[in-house]
């Protein structure tokens, strides 16, 4: 099974092959960043002033996941960790992660956490 690096808390430079492109380990390490992951992923992709295929086929091949999956998951993180410590409404934390349709937030959230928002705050909740 390969590895996925992203889930690699103790993350650096050094699991890129050394051929990786520098642009692209930068842009790989500006994804953790809230005002890149919340933008598009059209975006995220013009910023680096690639093609979107070239992009694409290279975060796939160096991360073994897509780019998609990787934001989705980036910004899902971003969620859980404000449901627990803030009582903003799960729609407006759902948009400054990143998603602009709650039905989706909702769905991949479930399927990444097992539980709804609403009862992963009640759960995991700091008291507040």
């Amino acid at each position: 099974m390969k590895r996925h690096i992203y889930r690699d808390t103790a993350y650096s430079k050094a699991h890129f092959k050394q051929d990786t492109p520098s642009w692209f380990v930068t842009f790989y390490e500006s994804l953790s960043r809230r005002e890149v992951f919340c933008k598009k992923t059209g975006a995220i992709i013009a910023s680096t002033g690639k093609s979107r295929e070239y992009v694409c086929r290279l975060f796939k091949a160096t991360t073994g996941i897509t780019l998609g999956v990787y934001l989705n998951d980036i910004r899902i993180e971003h969620a859980a960790a404000m449901l627990t410590t803030t009582n903003n409404d799960i729609i407006d934390i759902a948009l400054e992660s990143g998603f602009e349709n709650l039905s989706t937030f909702y769905h991949l959230f479930k399927k990444k956490k097992g539980i709804s928002p609403k009862q992963f705050r009640k759960r995991y909740s700091v008291m507040l």
